[in-house]
This record gives structure tokens, sequence and C-alpha cells, in this order.
């Protein structure tokens, strides 16, 4: 059962406005208007998992406000499990060893300055000017440092087995057929790295900072944990309804122009894959009787991946979607709750 409603139709939208109205856009919310979301999750008849998705810089700031919302609504201690691919792995991983979304958030923040993007530009030079004695180009484009310095930083465990909550993540392995990978034991900070590795841009990396190889960018074959958690919940055995609540970052929203420079057009070749696969599971899984899917895709409009100055923006938006989004009215609207 999906619960997705569709969406009224928007005014003309002004990035300003957001920042004008951040006070508003953060207040702490009112507790009476979510009573029905909290009724479920609290009620003994519902397992409730949470599914972050993949979508870099909105997908970083984007999961961060939904797990902050989690948390004004004291639902941390009935999430039962915590899933994520890509960017939500890295904001899901951080959360499950105990750390705050908003802690989370700062440090993707912490990002925005001078060489977070770290091009390898000398090696990919060399690699070029030199190939005729040898020379080869790197693996990646970037070599992912501060990125690798910044998950490790929101991580308050080493592994799966201290999380606070249980957690699992996704990559897709390198090999043919590429295959789903599900990470859920052992060190948290290598696993991460894979989900969010891109080919030929962006390499996985171990605890210890040494590339790792094998694995690519879970988005490629499941964007937003779906088919995963809900094949999980049936090998459990238990017998509750499965109510699991996703956020989904649909790439051809965020394209309000057409993609410029390398990283920006490669990206949005990736999300164009990623979306071929995505729409069969979101199909599939909204078939099922079994499960309440609450699956929110709050349409960032940004079209810039790893633009970091962005990250406020990004936040802001999706946490007004959000706090609309999962009231009471709009649940029971969606669930033809009396």
């Amino acid at each position: 059962m999906t619960v997705e409603p569709l969406p009224a139709q928007a005014p003309e939208w002004r990035p300003e406005d957001l920042l004008l109205r951040r006070d508003e856009i953060e207040a702490q919310l009112d507790p009476s208007l979510y009573t029905t979301l909290r009724r479920m999750a609290t009620s003994g008849d519902y397992r409730l998992v949470v599914s972050l998705g993949g979508g870099a810089l909105p997908g970083l700031a984007g999961n961060a406000a939904l797990m902050h919302i989690v948390e004004e609504l004291e639902l941390r201690p009935h999430v039962e499990e915590v899933w994520g691919t890509s960017a939500g792995a890295v904001v899901g991983g951080g959360w499950a060893t105990g750390a705050s979304a908003l802690d989370i958030l700062h440090i993707v923040q912490s990002l925005d300055r001078p060489g977070a993007v770290d091009i390898d530009w000398w090696r990919i030079l060399a690699g070029g000017l030199l190939r005729w004695c040898g020379a080869k180009m790197p693996d990646a484009l970037l070599r992912g440092e501060p990125f690798h310095r910044a998950i490790a930083a929101g991580l308050q465990k080493k592994t799966f087995e201290e999380c606070l909550t249980p957690f699992r993540c996704i990559a897709c392995t390198d090999g043919a057929p590429m295959q789903r990978h599900v990470f859920r034991s052992g060190p948290l900070l290598a696993a991460i790295s894979a989900s969010m590795s891109l080919p030929g841009v962006l390499l996985a990396r171990q605890a210890d900072g040494t590339s790792q190889r094998g694995f690519y960018d879970g988005g490629l074959v499941e964007k937003t944990p779906l088919r995963s958690p809900i094949a999980d919940h049936l090998r459990s055995g238990d017998k509750r309804r499965l109510l699991l609540l996703g956020t989904h970052f649909n790439s051809e929203a965020a394209q309000v122009e057409a993609a410029r420079g390398f990283i920006a057009r490669f990206m949005a070749t990736i999300q164009a894959m990623e979306s071929l696969v995505w729409s069969y599971q979101h199909a599939e899984a909204a078939k099922r009787q079994d499960v309440t899917l609450l699956l929110l895709d709050p349409h960032i409009h940004d079209a810039n991946s790893f633009d970091f100055s962005l990250t406020e923006r990004d936040y802001l938006e999706a946490r007004e979607y959000f706090k609309d989004r999962l009231q009471n009215a709009r649940l029971a609207l969606s669930l033809a709750l009396p």
C-alpha cells in the first residue's frame, strides 16, 4: 500500500523563499498534528523500518530532514531497522550509530569549502600526456578524501554490530552480471563508502583510506531500499505489518536545467539508469497488501549534485515537504482512515 498523495498544484518555485521562511520551516513540530503516524509506529501492530534513498546532495540533506522529524516525534526508539543506499547509507549509518540528524547535516555543510570536491587533476593530466610511456589514467576522477573523512566523522560506532539501531546498506557488485549486495556486518565505513561509490568518479575506500574495489553505487540496483527490507521482513516471520517509511529523490524533477560539465552529465546518466530499475521496484512494492509504504519524494529543485553551498536550502525544502505530508489529515486521506 503506497501512501504518496498526488501533489497539489504548486505556485512558481523560488529558492530565496525558503531562506526567508527559515524560522517558520524549522519551527518545532506540533505533536498533535502527527498523532496518526505516532499511533501507527507505537501501537505494536506495525514494525517500523526506515528506508533512505540515494540522491547526492539532495539525498544527504533530505534524509537528514526526515530523520530530524523522526527524532522530534520521539520515534527513534520505535525504529526497528534503518536501510540506506548511497546518500541514504551515509545518513542512515550515522543515525543508526547514535548521531543526531542535525549533527550529520552540519558535517555535510562542512563540505562547503574549497577542495571538498577534490578532482585528481595531476594524475589525470599525467595519465593523458604520458600514455606513450605507460602512464595510466586514474581509476576515478575524484580522490574522495574529504568525503571519506566526513562519513567517518558522522559515525559514532565502527561496526554494524555496534549500531544502536540495526542498519543495512546496499551496494552494487562490479562483476558480470551486476548484483545487489546487502552489507549487514563488519566495518561500517567501508560498507557505506561502497554504497556511494561511482564508477569513474568516486572510488570506494576502506576504513584506512585505501581504495576498495568490487562495488559501485547501490542506486544502480535499489535506489531506495524497498525490495530488500520487505524480503527481510517476510523471512523474519514477524506477524506484524511492515510500516516502511522511506525517501526517494526524483532526479528527473531535480533537473531544472540541462546538466553542464563532466560530473553533472555523468551523474545525469547514472540517475537515468537508476530510474529505469526504480520504477519497476516501486510498482512491485506498491502492490503488496502486507506492507504500508510511506514513500516521500520532496522533489528538491537542485540540479547540482555536489554544490554543498545548497545544503541548507535543500534541507529546508525537504523538511517543509515532510512536515506537510506526514500530518494526520494527509495520512488519513491516503490510508482511507476514519
